[in-house]
């Protein structure tokens, strides 16, 4: 893994989107409704997106070749976003796919709609969150459009996030967080700061510094 990708990582989503902040910036958290399917286990990844955009349409065959060749295409590393936009009920991948993309070492998946054979997808090394979970395909409803392109995606402190191939995904119990990749330097200088100031804060308030002193002291809490 990248030593920056571990930085951040480590950092947590907390941290980085208080340096948003800090930054004068909105953090850019996607949508509250993405959550692990893995319940009960930390969730915790980081990678480059390889984004995947698709739209709900009537249509006949036996695969959405757009989308197997999006999935052959992944590389390790990367974090697959797939903005599914108007999907309803019916799911981007199940089993077979989701084992594809393990198979070539993507580090989670943030999935904008649904996914189906969950206890499988539950059972593998390869951490997804998605808006929800369903039993129906998506062969003949929807399809894949686009990869690697913009994409946009609900977000908890804004209606939309672009997301562009690239941009770093990071992803823990708090939820998810995407960091541009135009912003990465700037942004990962300041949270390594930040950390240190943290974990300074944490270590005296564990020893009865009372707040108001930390905060005088730390700038932040």
């Amino acid at each position: 893994m990248n030593p920056e990708f571990v930085s951040l990582l480590e950092a947590g989503t907390a941290v980085i989107a208080d340096v948003f902040d800090s930054l004068g910036r909105l953090p850019p958290v996607l949508d509250n409704s993405l959550l692990p399917i893995k319940e009960g286990a930390a969730t915790k990844f980081i990678g480059a997106a390889y984004t995947v955009s698709g739209e709900s349409h009537l249509w006949s065959g036996s695969g959405d070749r757009a989308k197997l060749a999006a999935i052959d295409a992944m590389t390790a590393g990367v974090v697959p976003v797939w903005a599914a936009n108007d999907i309803r009920g019916v799911c981007c991948f199940g089993d077979l796919l989701g084992s594809a993309m393990l198979a070539r070492g993507c580090a989670g998946v943030v999935v904008d709609g649904g996914v189906r054979d969950v206890a499988f997808l539950r059972s593998i090394e390869m951490p997804i969150v998605a808006r929800y979970k369903t039993p129906a395909q998506a062969i003949g409803r929807w399809r894949v459009t686009a990869c690697q392109t913009p994409v946009r995606v609900p977000g908890a402190l804004e209606g939309w996030i672009t997301v562009n191939p690239g941009d770093i995904v990071v992803a823990d119990d708090d939820g998810v967080i995407v960091v541009p990749a135009y912003l990465l330097d700037t942004i990962m200088t300041r949270v390594i700061e930040w950390s240190k100031s943290e974990s300074g804060a944490r270590i005296e308030i564990r020893n009865g510094m009372p707040l108001l002193q930390a905060l005088e002291k730390y700038g932040h809490l």
